[in-house]
């Protein structure tokens, strides 16, 4: 690839549902690249892109991996992400930064719960994409029901490419490619590297064919070339119809499908030509909106002529420096060596190195262009989603938002001098995983650390162990409850002090009220500016939002409220900001002991995929847990269980599955939504925090 062509650059992401297959894609797309000559396992914990210790012991990957391969003249940046939902982080912030994904579906158990979680991330970030059913050798597999699963749980509009090619027992043999109307055929002998094409046997021939013309009838309506010859019955040249399928992908008009089986070697060649056919180049993409210091808003194009602009998507402890910083190059050219700007701190940092990265390895560079994707070291702090600038062209690019965390453990050094350690080690990893957080619990004085789940934290902590060498204690989880009004309340609040000798003086009419689930918190004012001045209506609304961070009856934040400010009174000479916003407090806490608190709990939606015989069981289980069955659906030997089960009911549950079903059925839970706590553990929870009112 010619230095600094950002039209052959790929920038691409595998996303998927846990256990789909993901990191076995990848490695095979590193060894058909010549990346690597030999080919990992994720079973056998030789899996190249998970290299952490953690990651081969478990067989999952936790950490998204980043790499560059090189395929027909053309760079792709990759970026393999975890399946899990306690890692959904690494998810939210690769898809904020990649231009393409790959996403993978199992051909046996079709769209899952974390299938639709990450599809819906990619809506969010309007990234267009290639789907990958995956699986397609094995037992039960069916890329039929699986591509309709796609329209019907994602309301995907898909354009299969291919059609699996099957012996008499439905072995799979190759697949069908629809555009060039051949069979591809990989050869085991030789790991897949051989692709035969041959014509399409007619044992497969008539179904492959109404798929093929269902997908020229889509490819007509985007394209008039496609639709004038296939009108007139003409053949239609293959690249009218790519060109047709680029337009269509780069519009996310559909959603091109190809298939195959990764752990076998089949069917990879043809992904990796699609991403440089389908998917976009930098320049291809809308150009990255941002700020200016003066509030105007800017937009920065993928070109070298433009000014220098890069956000820091992810941040890692590295052994020879403080730290790595992810970073994607938005436009302009950086050398290193060069000093830029943080443009979140206002400070300037030089470039100490550039690097090209594989895995958990490198490749030094000696600058970075518009469209890269690479790693960096800085000389001085720089934290996830701050921008990096030209000094003299600064932009503020957005931050990526995280998710609030669901649950807690409580962590305690083994003795006093070991303290320091222990916090210097948790500050370490929150900086570089957003939603691993660490605070300390008023009410019990212990150090709390938050996040997505049970597992997160479970790994994070053993880094603390392992990698930061400092021993430690751990408590039982504990959930992240909300709290929220019950009813309606109106607040009339006075507050009168003296402070430094001075009169301070406010007075607030505030109406509190609670909001539906999952809006937040609101505030407005309805008093004209002659009887507050804005700047105390402003106090105000700050004294009430700094008192949502912990309520006064269980000191859960609170949330799902509106404040309506109606009525005041201020003093010529005692009334202040000051004044205002310890008003505003004053009057939250007020109306959370008149208006009784209501307790919120996390609820966690997903599948639970079981053998057939013991569905009995499991659900029954699910009832003790207070757990939802929201749909039952039968694939072949399994039943699929779309649930909702409070959060705090599944802590220990996959060991409690396990041993349900002799260890064959499995869980993806995620956390959706806040619902209200039955009133008699709602006691008890609150009793546990030292409130028996």
């Amino acid at each position: 690839m010619a230095e600094g062509d950002v039209r052959r650059i790929r920038n691409i992401g595998v996303i998927a549902h846990i256990d789909a297959g993901k990191t076995t894609l990848t490695e095979r797309i590193l060894y058909f690249t010549g990346k690597i000559h030999r080919m990992g396992e994720v079973h056998d914990g030789t899996a190249e892109m998970d290299w952490m210790d953690q990651e081969r012991e478990r067989g999952i990957t936790i950490t998204a991996a980043a790499t560059t391969v090189e395929w027909n003249g053309h760079s792709i940046n990759i970026i393999d992400t975890p399946g899990h939902v306690d890692f959904t982080a690494e998810v939210e912030r690769s898809l904020r930064v990649l231009d393409g994904a790959i996403v993978l579906f199992s051909g046996v158990e079709g769209v899952e719960s974390q299938s639709e979680a990450v599809w819906r991330q990619a809506d969010r970030y309007r990234v267009p994409r290639l789907a990958f059913v995956n699986k397609l050798d094995r037992v039960g597999s069916d890329f039929s029901r699986a591509v309709q699963d796609m329209v019907d749980k994602l309301g995907a509009t898909v354009l299969p490419l291919v059609f699996p090619w099957r012996d008499g027992e439905g072995r799979l043999l190759g697949m069908v490619d629809l555009i060039r109307w051949t069979t591809l055929r990989w050869d085991p002998e030789d790991f897949g590297r051989r692709v035969e094409a041959a014509p399409v046997p007619a044992e497969v021939g008539a179904e492959a064919a109404e798929w093929r013309e269902r997908l020229l009838e889509n490819l007509s309506e985007v394209s008039d070339t496609v639709a004038e010859r296939y009108l007139a019955g003409e053949d239609i040249p293959v690249e009218s119809l790519c060109a047709a399928v680029r337009t269509a992908t780069l519009d996310r008009l559909w959603v091109p499908v190809l298939g195959g089986a990764a752990l076998g070697n089949v069917g990879i060649q043809p992904v990796l030509d699609a991403v440089v056919e389908f998917l976009p180049s930098p320049e291809e993409v809308p150009p990255v909106h941002g700020f200016a210091p003066d509030g105007t808003r800017e937009a920065r194009r993928a070109s070298a002529d433009e000014p220098f602009a890069a956000l820091v998507f992810k941040g890692a402890s590295d052994p020879y420096a403080e730290r790595l910083l992810y970073t994607r190059v938005y436009s302009g050219r950086a050398e290193e060596g060069e000093v830029v700007l943080n443009v979140a701190t206002g400070r300037n940092v030089r470039l100490v190195r550039v690097f090209r990265l594989h895995a958990n390895r490198r490749e030094r560079l000696g600058g970075v262009g518009a469209g890269e994707i690479v790693g960096m070291i800085a000389s001085g702090p720089v934290s996830t989603g701050e921008t990096l600038a030209d000094p003299n062209h600064p932009v503020l690019l957005e931050r990526i938002a995280f998710p609030d965390p669901v649950v807690f453990f409580a962590v305690e050094a083994r003795s006093e001098r070991e303290e320091r350690a222990l916090r210097d080690a948790l500050n370490r990893i929150s900086q570089e995983d957003p939603t691993f957080q660490v605070r300390d619990d008023e009410a019990t004085g212990q150090v709390l650390v938050g996040g997505m789940g049970e597992l997160q934290l479970e790994v994070q902590l053993r880094r603390v162990q392992e990698e930061f060498g400092v021993p430690h204690r751990v408590g039982k989880p504990i959930v992240a409850y909300r709290e929220t009004l019950r009813r309606p309340v109106d607040i009339a609040e006075e507050w009168e002090q003296v402070l430094a000798g001075r009169g301070q003086y406010a007075k607030i009419l505030v109406r509190f009220e609670p909001l539906p689930r999952g809006v937040g918190f609101q505030f407005r004012s309805t008093v004209p500016a002659e009887a507050l001045a804005p700047e105390l209506v402003e106090a105000t609304r700050r004294g009430i939002e700094g008192g949502l961070g912990a309520s006064p009856i269980g000191g859960f934040p609170l949330t799902d409220l509106r404040a309506v400010l109606h009525g005041g009174r201020s003093h010529p000479v005692d009334s202040s900001d000051v004044a205002f916003e310890a008003c505003g407090t004053q009057a939250l806490r007020r109306a959370l002991e008149e208006g009784k608190g209501l307790l919120l709990e996390p609820v966690a939606e997903g599948d639970i995929i079981t053998p057939t015989e013991y569905l009995g069981e499991v659900v029954s289980d699910l009832g003790r847990r207070r757990g939802e069955v929201q749909s039952i659906q039968t694939r072949g030997v399994v039943d699929v269980i779309r649930c909702a089960i409070p959060l705090g009911e599944t802590f220990g549950y996959a060991t409690q599955l396990r041993s349900l079903t002799q260890g064959r059925a499995v869980h993806t839970l995620r956390v959706t939504r806040y619902d209200e706590v039955p009133e008699g553990i709602a006691r008890e929870v609150l009793r546990s925090r030292g409130y028996d009112g």
